[in-house]
């Protein structure tokens, strides 16, 4: 059992059992017919004997070391390749509960179109690329209220950065101030008047047919990891709006994930979509996304 097995609680250091004593079945309704759920194994945690071999080793992989005067563990002086491997894994968590939000966002708000902001010049800036893209929606949010979207900041090899938008599709035309405008046209008129020289580019795929919601999802959201270290955190996506429905969390007494997982589709039945996908997760638990083909 690795250190990760081990956790430590008021000073006394603990142990995971081996196999869980129930899971918990999590399952996100997006809306539209996309779902996604999850499927976590419990476990139960045992005071550690003190005789017990691997002790030390788990409490030093924890970074903690023994006080003899007080009789507990506490923590160690981190070294700082120890403190740089830290940092690294909590830059994996932030990036993958961003994409994470990312994607149920868009799959939530229904977005089916994705758009591409880019600048003539070589902006390198990334204060600068937000600032316009707020400024930007602003502006378009007053042509067109309720505009929804779900925006990542992307940079370049060459370090430009440009913005990519999953927006809903718009019609071909609109009427602005007495006038047949077309759609794209007029979003490019908005972002030039922000930032001079540039260009709102229209994936070629939209144009071809209709974008799957649950693929462009899939698709903005790994250009999270993309400049993640320019960014603080809350900062590495915009949205019009940022809350999803909660999910409904169901206990399964099973402690094998074959038998949770008929719990988790006796739950999800009249509900799965053609279009399903899989995964087993680190740790002994499950994934699966639906979404309407």
């Amino acid at each position: 059992m690795t250190s990760s097995a081990y956790r430590f609680i008021d000073g006394a250091l603990y142990r995971r059992h081996d196999t869980p004593y129930a899971f918990d079945l999590r399952v996100h309704d997006l809306g539209g017919g996309h779902t996604e759920s999850l499927v976590l194994p419990r476990y139960g945690w045992s005071e550690v004997d003190a005789s017990e071999r691997c002790l030390a080793d788990a409490a030093m992989a924890q970074g903690h070391i023994w006080d003899q005067a007080n009789g507990v563990w506490v923590p160690s002086t981190v070294s700082a390749a120890e403190q740089a491997q830290k940092d690294a894994d909590n830059k994996e968590r932030s990036v993958r509960r961003a994409r994470t939000k990312v994607r149920r966002l868009i799959k939530s708000k229904d977005l089916n179109t994705m758009l591409t902001l880019t600048y003539r010049e070589n902006m390198v800036d990334r204060a600068r690329m937000q600032r316009d893209f707020d400024v930007f929606m602003k502006r378009v949010r007053r042509i067109f209220p309720g505009f929804q979207y779900v925006c990542v900041f992307e940079r370049q090899k060459r370090g430009a950065w440009h913005a990519h938008i999953a927006v809903h599709r718009l019609l071909s035309h609109y009427v602005v101030k007495g006038v047949m405008v077309k759609s794209y046209d007029l979003l490019r008129t908005v972002w030039r008047a922000v930032v001079g020289e540039g260009n709102v580019d229209v994936s070629k795929a939209v144009r071809r047919r209709r974008c799957s919601v649950a693929k462009l999802a899939a698709y903005l959201s790994k250009y999270i990891s993309k400049g993640f270290d320019d960014c603080e955190g809350g900062d590495s996506y915009r949205a019009s709006g940022k809350s999803l429905p909660p999910p409904v969390i169901v206990r399964s007494s099973y402690t094998k994930l074959s038998d949770a997982l008929s719990d988790l589709f006796d739950l999800l039945a009249g509900v799965l979509q053609e279009d399903t996908y899989t995964a087993l997760l680190d740790g002994g638990g499950f994934y699966l996304s639906s979404s309407p083909p």
